[in-house]
């Protein structure tokens, strides 16, 4: 059974809800950090209500369910290149067809999950 991000949440006491106890916490498909940056950021983009967080949750969890965390790490390393300035090493990472593929799937699986949560 794949957990879900309020799980995570409410285990690491972010959600005023029914809290479990961390025993009853499935491990996680992302770390915690990345479950926690990528809620935060969802919320900052759409509202902080309780609403907002389960459909941040959601959103997250679609995309657990379809990218596992190593390839999301390297989309999200990727994506970071894309704002450094200039050539040199970053330039190989931002125009190789490879790159761009990985970014675009990602892209395609948040819109998806944006569709479903939202």
């Amino acid at each position: 059974m794949k957990p879900s991000v309020l799980c995570i949440a409410a285990c690491a006491g972010l959600v005023a809800a029914p809290v479990l106890p961390a025993a009853e916490c499935p491990p996680a498909p992302y770390p915690t950090e990345v479950v926690a940056d990528y809620v935060l950021g969802c919320m900052l983009s759409n509202g902080t209500s309780p609403d907002v967080l389960r459909k941040c949750a959601c959103s997250l969890d679609f995309i657990a369910g379809e990218i596992p965390y190593p390839e999301y790490e390297k989309v999200e390393t990727l994506l970071r290149l894309q704002g450094i300035r200039g050539g040199g090493r970053a330039a190989f990472y931002k125009g190789s067809s490879w790159a761009k593929n990985a970014i675009a799937h990602l892209r395609e699986v948040q819109a998806e999950s944006t569709l479903r949560c939202f």
